[in-house]
């Protein structure tokens, strides 16, 4: 996955690259105008309100997921479990999710993460996690795919937003 340091890192060292991506969507949320947010991101067709919604809602869930492998416990989602999640994902966005709201919410799920990070020590980098989509298998080879789903969402909004900035002149 590109980030090989992980291995090495503090729980409180890895909250770097998690935050430094953090930064990288927030300053796109600050770049955006109010309409931008109803543009539809190519691929499954969510609009760009939604896509940083689900942003926010899968980093609830992976903070879930850490905090129940930090009590003893490994979730484990069935394959109705894994469909109720694609589905409550897939819920449009609620229009009160304005430009502020949305990037309160980004700020708060990181804020909560951060907080998870920084209850745990090295070896609990190690205790067994699963997550539906990714292949990793502990809260530590988890992260690069934490930091790769928001990177390559962040690419795909940035797509949408300069496609139609573009258009728009």
């Amino acid at each position: 996955m590109g980030y090989p340091l992980l291995d090495q890192m503090a729980p409180a060292d890895l909250l770097q690259p998690l935050e430094g991506q953090r930064a990288e969507t927030l300053r796109l949320v600050e770049s955006l105008k109010t309409g931008e947010l109803d543009v539809v991101v190519r691929g499954d067709g969510r609009t760009v309100r939604e896509l940083l919604r689900h942003l926010v809602e899968r980093e609830h869930g992976i903070n879930f997921a850490i905090r129940r492998a930090l009590e003893g416990e490994v979730l484990h989602l069935s394959q109705e479990g894994r469909e109720q999640l694609s589905r409550s994902e897939a819920d449009p966005a609620p229009v009160d999710w304005d430009l502020e709201r949305i990037r309160v919410e980004l700020v708060e799920a990181r804020e909560t993460l951060r907080r998870t990070f920084l209850l745990m020590v090295d070896d609990d980098l190690d205790r067994a996690i699963r997550w539906p989509e990714w292949p990793a298998r502990t809260i530590r080879t988890s992260i690069p795919y934490v930091l790769e789903h928001e990177d390559s969402h962040l690419d795909e909004l940035r797509a949408a937003i300069d496609r139609v900035r573009k258009l728009v002149g």
